[in-house]
């Protein structure tokens, strides 16, 4: 927030040199831009409310509030041409609370009861939110994972002060959400925040676009998704634009979708943008990079290969105006927000199916059914789940392997990343409550392999280990092995070969194992795409597939049902 009245910037955590560079005076046509909305005063006093300690927050304080407004669907439309239309500088005063206020409106459904109102149909509320953030994290020696190192974007931020605070306000934000495993959008969104706003705003604004789904992915697969609806709406509305640039380019190309945006523009642009992108959301985003190649393109069609001007060069140097671009971007004709969530929806889909494909020829079928001949069928498996990864055959030599009181019961698929995704806190959420459940993962090389575990799951939060003996790992593909508990034939009585060996279940915020001691016996990181496998104490079973480091592309938790049995 800013120090003075006057200053709408974050004062401790800029460079004031380089921030000075970028304020230009206004043009008469910029100038002629802001008065000439006078009639929508009523807004822009929205935009601009600015309540008593509503927004500031000392390093102290325990709490601050937050006051949303709710306006009426006629009001909302005014609000978002006026947002789009207005050019306030980059150092105006309305950006003290702009932001701010633009993330915490609210749209109300009826406007019935206001048809004849003459000011703006506004209603008021005011939120406590408490600071749960205090101190924030300190700083690490890296970023997070979720963070793309090769693109850190730090603007106008001082390293003395912004540098670090932006570090920090980061490394919280991962502490909070370890479900979150790629985001590359978050260090720059938060870096522009923070040139307006204290670190515990930022974070609360940077939440906000968490919940609403706007920080473009939270996972690898969702901003491959990202990046490959980009393309699909180019070669949509600019068709001649996508053969252009793939005539010259790479498929990288369209990686960098985001970042013509954030890293390239300049900063007055940026912050434009942002007024934009925080009412509207990722739709803004596509409008101005599909804008922004399709006017690249056309300024470099008749130029030779070789004598290119770039594609970062053009953003850097680019000589069409802010509200230019924005007119041009949101000329494109049906823009909509539901097909763009399709588009969404399949691509998603389509980069599953690619991580599930495996080479078929590498499994050898007789390994599927060796030693099967002297398998018992469960007389009451009779409802193996159809969209299970394994077959009628696997679900007998499992269930062969249970105690006996569970394979009285019928399988129950209760998880799957192939359709609820691939973040460890989904699948906790999902089995939360249950005390036996069996892990399954197909590894990207076709081999098949998990664990039985025993334990209610929702035990992780009381303490490090938790389960017990029933517990045991197995591998079904390429061959068929089950490791149970060793304490179930160690008579030694040591303590510590004891602690060792009961190590049976274990979750945090970064991975989850079954087995340990001396190695674990089998490790999913959090975002369920990665895992490991090794010698451990507890089951003193050999790796579980034919790589120690692993690729997974299903992974699947089937629970008991009884109902039926």
């Amino acid at each position: 927030m800013a120090n003075d009245i006057n200053q709408p910037f974050y004062r401790d955590v800029i460079n004031n040199n380089l921030l000075s560079e970028s304020l230009k005076p206004l043009t008469s046509q910029q100038q002629q831009n802001l008065q000439k909305h006078h009639h929508h005063q009523d807004l822009i006093d929205l935009l601009s409310w600015n309540e008593t300690n509503s927004h500031a927050l000392r390093a102290t304080d325990s709490s601050f509030s937050v006051t949303s407004h709710s306006v009426l669907n006629e009001d909302f439309d005014r609000l978002k041409y006026l947002i789009r239309l207005v050019l306030w500088p980059i150092d105006h005063n309305i950006r003290q609370n702009l932001w701010m206020n633009i993330s915490t409106l609210n749209r109300a459904n009826s406007a019935k009861q206001h048809r004849h109102r003459s000011q703006t149909g506004l209603t008021t509320s005011t939120m406590v939110v408490e600071n749960q953030l205090n101190p924030l994290a300190p700083v690490q020696n890296q970023w997070p994972k979720f963070v793309d190192t090769n693109n850190l974007c730090f603007y106008h931020l001082n390293q003395t002060n912004g540098h670090p605070l932006l570090h920090r306000i980061i490394s919280t934000f991962a502490l909070q959400h370890p479900d979150v495993t790629y985001c590359p959008t978050l260090q720059p969104l938060s870096a522009i925040l923070l040139h307006y706003h204290n670190e515990y705003e930022v974070l609360y604004l940077i939440n906000r676009l968490l919940i609403k789904s706007w920080l473009c992915g939270e996972t690898r697969l969702q901003w491959d998704a990202h990046c490959n609806v980009f393309k699909k709406l180019l070669r949509l509305h600019y068709k001649p634009t996508v053969d252009i640039i793939d005539s010259r380019y790479s498929k990288d190309f369209y990686q960098d979708w985001f970042w013509l945006i954030f890293r390239y523009l300049p900063f007055s642009y940026i912050v434009k943008i942002m007024d934009c992108f925080l009412f509207e959301g990722p739709k803004l985003l596509f409008r101005i990079s599909l804008t922004l190649v399709h006017l690249y393109t056309k300024r470099i069609k008749h130029q030779t290969q070789g004598n290119d001007l770039t594609m970062a060069d053009f953003c850097r140097q680019i000589s069409v105006p802010i509200d230019k671009l924005l007119h041009i971007a949101f000329r494109i004709r049906n823009f909509k927000r539901r097909t763009i969530e399709q588009l969404m929806e399949h691509e998603e889909k389509l980069l599953r199916n690619t991580r599930q494909q495996m080479l078929h020829d590498d499994v050898k079928p007789n390994h599927i059914t060796e030693n099967l001949t002297n398998q018992r069928i469960p007389q009451h498996l009779i409802n193996v789940p159809t969209n299970s990864m394994l077959n009628q055959q696997q679900f007998v030599t499992l269930w062969n392997w249970l105690p006996v009181r569970l394979s009285l019961a019928q399988p129950m698929l209760v998880f799957t990343t192939n359709e609820h995704g691939f973040r460890l806190q989904t699948l906790l959420n999902k089995v939360d409550e249950l005390d036996h459940s069996i892990l399954i993962i197909k590894a990207t090389n076709g081999e098949i392999f998990g664990a039985f575990c025993a334990g209610l799951w929702s035990d992780r939060h009381n303490r490090a280990y938790f389960g017990f003996g029933e517990s045991f790992l197995f591998t079904l593909v390429p061959h068929e092995t089950r490791y149970a508990w060793v304490g179930q034939n160690l008579d030694d009585t040591n303590r510590l070969n004891q602690a060792k060996r009961e190590m049976f279940l274990f979750v945090d915020n970064e991975k989850l194992i079954i087995g340990g001691g001396n190695g674990d016996g089998l490790s999913i990181d959090q975002s369920l795409c990665e895992g490991s496998t090794t010698h451990c104490d507890t089951f003193d079973n050999q790796p579980l597939c034919s790589q120690s480091y692993f690729s997974i592309s299903i992974l699947e938790m089937i629970a008991f049902d009884f109902s039926s049995s």
